[in-house]
């Protein structure tokens, strides 16, 4: 290509492309940029969105307000903190509508309302956490909950510092308190947490773990209080709780009336501490004297025994409702007990020890912290668990006698007995005494009634010093009391 060609070459491509630029000209129109007017919404310091109305957010707002107050009973309902709404020119056009940016704050920071913030902390459930507005409901609910232990008047008259006449049997409360760690904290609570609004709700979450209490019973024509609390694993006494409407362990159920057979399951120790005054039978006994003038079949009552009478005083503490420590104070004797004397033949025999009576484990006075049968455990709190024997507190002494002469079957030491003594009376019956401090009998060892076997402790799987006494019959456990019947 010479000189020439090069130069038509070039201007002719000058002329298309200023042909190409006056097309564009001419054909299109530059872009329009508008500016807006929008709102930019942040929530502590962090930008959720652009809205172009901010009315529509605030309705939203004051919607959510409206209902939370009404729902809870309140003047004021607090917004989210830190919540900025910020006019705002701008050529973007990524809008959000006013509920996405409603939906988003909720997420990140809902509603608070003026509570409290109750904090449990035990040994065995860690740390439990519930919400309750009104200091009065926590006051009210802790009231309720004393007195499904207590009676009304027992707790009234600790409150009004009113002291027992000393001579009238009762109790008198001389403190309650919390046994675990509890902190009340007022606070800002936010709506999306469980918040407990009355006293009534709020008692039930202090005995039963919940607000929701599912699990009922229908009554039949053949149940009673005592039946219906046994098919449930209950005790009678938590089946009264449960059920504060039925007056007591002898009120006749109607058939179809609906019952409650939740287990108690207290959110936090309540501790009650009191004096306990009780008028006690001094049950005479009965002593044998043997008559060797006499055949072996002869006998005669020589001396007709009467019961007495005596005041017997104990100092107390129980956790919601278990006794976990019961102290003999002072006895105040009435009327003594006269002694029964038997004279036996004993012409012709040889006689070893007794045994048509059981003597008592343990000296006298006494008082029971737990009976045979369904209870809550002392440990746990579970209701689902059967005591198959009777706990014995509150004795100026703590030596414990064997209830009948017999064998030493047992005498060692288990993680749930702690120190203990089993004896067989040749008769059937196997005694057997729990917890013990110490062990004075061994195995094999041949022991009278009456004699000698250990001390009370609290050894074992035990809240506090006891005696726990079974007895088993062919095999079988058995109430104890029944044998002294």
């Amino acid at each position: 290509m010479n000189k020439n060609e090069l130069t038509i070459s070039n201007i002719l491509f000058g002329i298309f492309a200023i042909g190409i630029v006056l097309y564009m000209c001419l054909t299109f129109k530059p872009i329009e940029r508008t500016i807006n007017n929008y709102y930019q919404i942040s929530l502590g310091g962090e930008r959720i969105g652009l809205i172009k109305s901010k009315d529509e957010l605030y309705d939203l707002i004051d919607k959510e307000q409206t209902e939370l107050k009404e729902k809870y009973n309140v003047s004021k309902i607090y917004p989210p903190s830190g919540l900025e709404v910020q006019s705002v020119k701008t050529y973007k056009t990524n809008l959000m509508t006013a509920s996405e940016v409603y939906d988003d704050i909720k997420d990140l920071d809902p509603f608070t309302i003026e509570g409290y913030e109750v904090t449990v902390s035990t040994e065995d459930n860690g740390t439990t956490k519930f919400y309750v507005l009104n200091k009065d409901d926590l006051d009210k609910a802790v009231e309720n909950t004393v007195t499904a232990f207590i009676s009304k008047e027992e707790y009234q008259n600790y409150l009004d510092g009113k002291v027992k006449e000393s001579d009238k049997d009762g109790t008198e409360v001389t403190d309650v308190y919390f046994g675990d760690n509890v902190t009340i904290k007022k606070t800002l609570i936010s709506t999306e947490n469980e918040i407990i609004t009355n006293a009534d709700d709020l008692s039930m979450y202090f005995l039963f773990g919940t607000t929701n209490l599912t699990q009922k019973y229908t009554v039949k024509s053949t149940d009673t209080i005592e039946t219906i609390a046994e098919k449930n694993k209950l005790g009678v006494q938590d089946f009264l709780i449960a059920n504060p409407d039925i007056a007591g362990e002898n009120a006749l159920l109607a058939v179809g009336q609906e019952v409650i057979v939740a287990p108690i399951n207290p959110v936090a120790k309540i501790m009650v501490d009191s004096f306990e005054t009780e008028t006690q039978t001094i049950k005479y006994e009965t002593k044998v004297v043997l008559d060797k003038t006499l055949n072996a079949s002869e006998k005669y009552v020589k001396q007709k025994g009467s019961n007495g009478l005596s005041k017997v005083v104990y100092a107390t503490q129980e956790a919601n409702g278990v006794i976990m420590k019961s102290k003999f104070v002072s006895e105040e004797v009435i009327n003594a007990a006269v002694d029964e004397i038997v004279v036996v033949g004993a012409k012709n025999v040889v006689y070893v020890g007794n045994n048509t009576y059981w003597a008592w484990p343990t000296v006298k006075p006494y008082r029971f912290s737990s009976m045979y049968g369904y209870r809550r455990d002392p440990i746990t709190g579970k209701p689902s668990s059967m005591h198959r024997g009777v706990d014995i507190v509150g004795t100026p002494s703590d030596n414990i006698f064997a209830i009948q002469s017999g064998t030493v079957v047992a005498s060692g030491y288990s993680g749930d007995m702690g120190n203990h003594v089993d004896i067989d009376h040749h008769n059937g019956y196997i005694s057997i005494y729990m917890h013990l401090k110490s062990r004075i009998v061994k195995k094999g060892d041949q022991v009278e009634k009456g004699q000698l076997i250990g001390v009370m402790g609290s050894t074992g799987k035990s809240t506090g010093k006891h005696l726990h006494l079974a007895i088993r019959k062919n095999g079988h456990y058995m109430n104890p009391l029944e044998i002294y019947k």
